[in-house]
């Protein structure tokens, strides 16, 4: 029955000490997840798996360990369910293969990302994702806050953000999610949300200050997982692999609640799930808000409803998403993506 799915919510891509850019120890991390309520947090150090041996739970917050792999010129890769270190390399297969041949997955991040010369001093460097002939990857980061944002900041407009980081208009970058659409036509291709949180510091006068407030981005872009059994490492695991989740601002408000599902013949189906087109499938998506919904099927726009509810009735195979926006101070603004359900 659907009413027996947990959702559990998750930031993914932390970056801490470890990573040779960010001031952020395990205790900072594990103090913002319980300040917003985060069920699991995936750290991804630069190149390093340092807080391996603290995996685990830490009160009621789920810690676990991957990696970014980070070549210097981009293709960085986020590396999960793995136990050894992956060192970077200019050919991105070559580690791809290396992170399965472990037993674990990956996703591709930020693969549209060129840097940001607007905000001196931090002239934020490009990273984008160069080869897409290689295969092996389980998705991408259609989300990532940091980049994202980051690629828009402009000097005057960092003050603003600095002080009230919810108040911008948080949106994913356009070229990945045509990407993601146009390899979901191909492949399984999952997508997940990532916070890129790193705790920058700065020299104030007599003091350090933190050039970004940390702890709002525990309260930013999630990954929800969708699972029946209770929350474990490999129940974030497997619902990640199969696609069993959908990305969320949870500065908009918690979707705890949200489901987009399929129906065929008493047979329910949720985001990642695979079934045979036949006449007789319906769609739903049910929000705990009005909202408004845009179904999406080919990465093409084919239904859009302000409400709480939806119901679509398949009049062809394709592969079918959602995306969701929330009216909030005078703008519609992006809230709940789903991962497809495939109808072949």
């Amino acid at each position: 029955m659907l009413e027996d799915f947990k959702d559990y919510t998750g930031v993914i891509h932390i970056h801490t000490v470890y990573s040779g850019d960010s001031s952020a120890e395990l205790s900072d991390v594990i103090n913002c997840a319980k300040k917003f309520n985060v069920d699991f947090v995936i750290i991804t150090d630069h190149n390093s798996l340092g807080y391996k041996p603290f995996e685990g739970w830490h009160s009621n917050v789920l810690v676990l360990v991957g990696e970014e792999i980070s070549p210097s010129e981009g293709n960085h890769y986020l590396a999960l369910d793995i136990e050894e270190l992956i060192e970077p390399s200019y050919n991105p297969q070559d580690f791809i293969n290396k992170v399965l041949a472990q037993g674990g997955f990956g996703f591709i991040e930020h693969p549209f990302f060129y840097g940001n010369h607007h905000i001196h001093p931090f002239n934020i460097a490009p990273s984008p994702w160069t080869d897409w002939n290689v295969d092996g990857f389980t998705g991408l980061s259609i989300f990532n806050y940091t980049s994202d944002g980051g690629e828009r900041m402009r000097l005057y407009s960092f003050p603003i953000f600095y002080a009230f980081p919810g108040l911008d208009k948080d949106r994913p970058n356009t070229n990945t999610v045509k990407k993601w659409d146009e390899l979901t036509l191909t492949r399984k291709t999952v997508g997940i949300g990532t916070a890129d949180a790193h705790l920058y510091k700065v020299r104030l006068l007599f003091f350090n200050a933190p050039a970004w407030p940390f702890v709002y981005y525990f309260n930013s872009i999630r990954t929800h997982i969708l699972t029946r059994n209770l929350l474990s490492p490999d129940e974030v695991y497997s619902s990640l692999k199969e696609g069993h989740c959908y990305i969320s601002h949870n500065y908009l408000g918690s979707p705890k609640g949200f489901l987009f599902w399929a129906e065929d013949r008493g047979s329910f189906y949720i985001m990642g799930d695979e079934l045979s087109f036949r006449e007789g499938i319906r769609l739903f998506v049910r929000s705990p808000i009005s909202i408004k919904i845009r179904l999406i099927k080919n990465g093409t726009p084919i239904l859009e409803k302000v409400g709480n509810f939806l119901e679509y009735y398949v009049e062809s195979s394709g592969v079918y998403r959602v995306e969701t926006e929330v009216y909030h101070r005078f703008f519609w603004k992006p809230w709940v993506f789903t991962n497809p359900i495939y109808i072949l």
